[in-house]
């Protein structure tokens, strides 16, 4: 065995290694949209089953004529 003196020397990548890393990024890349995805469902799902404050409810169900009750 020789010491070249470079201890951190790398092996020329070869196609198979390069392969190797576009899988992973690729990979990656699923894994977080599949998450994203997951997530933003969640988030719909919360949204449809949140109940309505009902303040808010009131207001959209029972119009109110102001301007009768100011004549009162």
């Amino acid at each position: 065995m020789t010491d070249d003196g470079n201890p951190k020397a790398q092996a020329p990548e070869n196609e198979d290694s390069k392969n190797l890393t576009g899988m992973a990024k690729a990979f990656l890349v699923s894994v977080a949209w599949s998450y994203a995805e997951a997530l933003e469902r969640t988030k719909r799902s919360r949204n449809s089953q949140e109940p309505v404050p009902e303040s808010q409810t009131q207001s959209q169900t029972e119009p109110v004529d102001r301007d009768s009750e100011s004549n009162q």
